[in-house]
């Protein structure tokens, strides 16, 4: 799951009140050495388009989102099937359009429910291992930086503060291994009872994957990524990407991490660059963008370049050996199966995906109607 926050978790010893979500989590565990699998030093510079994606009909159906208008964005999906998210209300005023907090909202396959988080609290990641637990981690006010606020047996717990802005970026896992959430170079890890703080060895950025098989990346190639060697968090340095000719200078940003297998692991983003003497309709720099997806085979990385357009931002497995991949466009979803990507689109705006654990169910969610007006939150299923 994407997501493109940077703040790091802090205060991890003060996260202990928590009724019935969390208990003190236990003590830093030291990252492993550094080790290195990657074969080629840099990537080559990007030439033709690698994915050669085919357009293809959407297997995208929609599912009921609630009432009203407003967003869903944050998406989690348990393994028992519950689907969480964050929605915002909007609604029509004198002064204009107003948007407030909708809350955490739950989708059980009959109706939505909505819990109330705490005031002015801003969620940057959800997590769940049931329709009945579930967390929200962000940020608050001046004098409540960071927050993490459980939802446990129909009830949303106090708040515990941190000590300083914290917003996690991932949360991942089953209830048997998991969840993870990550920030900075911190790691946490709900062993069923509490969470337990583990130390990244560099800043992440984005979290996947499931049980053992779960990795992190930073947000450009240059930061190491790292996986999970199931006692420590080990770095796996990463290809740099060739700047594509005349891009001078080139920005690679990287945006997740899908993890389909311990020998088959997806790094996702893209690079842009300003070419010289070009302006868009408003006189600014142009700025231009080629996706990128970096593929570890068990032994070499390799790198594949898409079409000039757009950059790829969040990826997630399909359950059938392949992956999903949303570009910056937020309508345009991309797949890949058996050396084969495809490509297409929903009607609406996507700002998150999310896979129910152990199945072939992926999750988007979004809104329809155009931004900037009242919109109305969407939620699609692809199987």
């Amino acid at each position: 799951m994407r997501r493109s926050v940077r703040a790091r978790v802090a205060g991890l010893g003060v996260l202990l009140a928590l009724p019935a979500c969390a208990g003190p989590p236990g003590r830093d565990v030291p990252s492993a050495p550094a080790v290195s699998l990657t074969v080629q030093a840099r990537c080559p510079r990007p030439g033709g388009d690698d994915l050669r994606a085919e357009p293809v009909r959407s297997p995208w159906r929609t599912v009921p989102a609630g009432d009203g208008h407003g967003t869903l964005d944050r998406l989690a999906v348990a393994p028992d099937g519950a689907v969480w998210a964050v929605r915002s209300v909007q609604r029509e005023t004198s002064a204009g359009m107003e948007t407030t907090s909708g809350g955490l909202s739950r989708w059980d396959g009959a109706r939505w429910r909505t819990y109330a988080l705490p005031s002015r609290m801003t969620v940057a990641a959800v997590g769940a291992v049931s329709g009945e637990r579930a967390w929200a981690f962000g940020t608050g006010d001046d004098e409540r930086p960071g927050l993490v606020a459980g939802v446990a047996d129909g009830a949303v717990s106090a708040s515990t503060p941190l000590k300083e802005r914290a917003s996690a970026i991932g949360l991942h896992g089953t209830a048997a291994s998991g969840p993870w959430a990550v920030s900075g170079r911190d790691a946490l890890r709900w062993d069923g009872s509490a969470w337990r703080a583990y130390r990244l060895p560099a800043p992440a950025r984005a979290l996947g994957g499931e049980g053992a098989d779960v990795w992190t990346v930073g947000r450009t190639a240059h930061d190491p990524a790292a996986r999970w060697n199931g006692v420590a968090w080990q770095a796996v340095h990463l290809p740099e990407p060739g700047a594509p000719e005349g891009a001078r200078p080139a920005r690679t940003e990287l945006g997740d991490v899908a993890v389909l297998g311990p020998d088959d692991v997806w790094v996702v983003g893209g690079v842009s660059w300003f070419p010289p003497d070009e302006y868009d309709e408003q006189g600014e720099p142009l700025e231009r963008r080629r996706p990128l997806a970096l593929h570890w085979d068990g032994s070499a990385w390799r790198c594949r370049w898409g079409p000039e357009g757009a950059a790829f931002t969040e990826a997630e497995p399909d359950g059938r050996a392949g992956l999903w991949v949303l570009d910056s466009t937020r309508s345009r979803l991309h797949h890949y199966a058996a050396g084969r990507w495809t490509t297409t689109t929903v009607r609406g705006t996507v700002t998150a995906l999310a896979r129910r654990p152990g199945t072939t169910e992926v999750y988007a969610a979004g809104w329809t109607g155009p931004e900037g007006d009242l919109t109305r939150p969407a939620l699609w299923l692809s199987r």
